[in-house]
């Protein structure tokens, strides 16, 4: 169990001696996972002025997050790797955001360096890996932004959190809990939510960034899924919609434009099991996300248990090493076993 007033204490002793700080998070980083990072970024340059603070991401983020203060200065590892592995051999304090094991990091993971660099992790995902040397998880959080915050607030720096930095937060803690409909598991949340209101933000310009400045492409990309590649299983109540690196190529894809597809079935009558199937560009593996409705099926345990993943009881993900038409009838065979 998190033990807030020790961790706290040792996360001030951290800071207090760190001059060069790397903050990273997941691969194909999503909307917690930008704003929660970008978050973290601004107060710590507010509280240490005199620390250099780095975001660094695996790869790009979707297009639709790039307004948020401080985007333009985090660094999408895949496109400068030289460029960024000095200041990464020279950190010595990493921040790790929105996910539970290295593995999450791709490449990036390989080139951070060793464990006599501390880590801490700030995630909300179940089951954290012994990657880090100071933790901060909870999975009844609504999502890491939150835990940002709360963070934020325990060390007293809420004063110093500014109007962009309060929009990447709500921004974090909109995408994480579908507008409020699902992870809000305590009247915190909310009460976050009246703080971020507080500090400035407008919440419907905010969702109008993010959820009305899709591309046509990625709007019809969508109508094609939904008609074209969802399969539905009645009897083990579950659907899968699949996709092909071709696919996506005919629809211009860009990072970010399937977030959410996953959901879509679950709109479905009596669907409590929904995935998204998505091969990736140098098609070496497939893509695996993982959604679930209800208290009784968990998602994390399929993906830990077939796809070398996990997350959280009702959404999750991993990756499946072979073709995607391997991967179709592999997840249609689970569906035969497990339902």
């Amino acid at each position: 169990m998190l033990n807030w007033t020790s961790n706290i204490k040792a996360l001030q002793d951290l800071l207090g001696n760190a001059r060069h700080c790397l903050v990273v998070s997941h691969m194909n980083p999503d909307g917690d996972a930008v704003g929660a990072s970008l978050a973290w970024w601004s107060y710590l340059k507010a509280a240490y002025p005199d620390m250099e603070v780095r975001v660094v991401f695996p790869n790009k983020y979707p297009e639709f997050l790039g307004w948020i203060e401080g985007a333009d200065q985090a660094i999408a590892y895949a496109d400068k790797k030289e460029a960024t592995q000095s200041y990464i051999k020279t950190c010595d304090l990493i921040f790790c955001l929105d996910f539970n094991s290295i593995d999450r990091l791709d490449a990036l993971g390989e080139a951070l360096p060793d464990r006599s660099v501390p880590r801490v992790l700030i995630d909300h995902h179940l089951q954290p890996t012994p990657d880090f040397d100071l933790i901060f998880s909870d999975a009844l959080m609504s999502s890491t932004s939150e835990f940002v915050y709360r963070i934020v607030v325990a060390l007293g720096g809420k004063p110093l959190l500014t109007k962009g930095a309060a929009e990447a937060l709500y921004v974090g803690l909109m995408t994480d809990t579908g507008s409020f409909c699902f992870s809000v598991r305590t009247p915190d949340t909310f009460r976050m939510a009246a703080d971020l209101v507080e500090l400035g933000i407008d919440k419907d310009e905010i969702a109008g960034k993010v959820y009305d400045s899709y591309s046509e492409k990625r709007m019809r990309l969508l109508g094609y899924c939904l008609h074209e590649k969802m399969r539905v299983f009645p009897k083990q109540k579950a659907a899968y919609i699949s996709l092909s690196r071709r696919e996506l190529d005919d629809f211009c894809f860009q990072p970010g434009d399937t977030e959410g597809f996953v959901n879509f079935p679950l709109s479905i009558k009596k669907v409590t099991l929904s995935a998204l199937f998505t091969e990736s560009q140098d098609k070496t593996h497939i893509r695996v996300s993982l959604r679930s409705k209800g208290k009784t099926l968990s998602v994390n345990e399929l993906a830990r248990k077939y796809f070398n993943g996990g997350g959280h009881f009702n959404a999750a993900g991993g990756k499946y090493f072979n073709s995607l038409k391997n991967c179709e009838a592999y997840f249609e065979n689970i569906l035969k076993s497990e339902f």
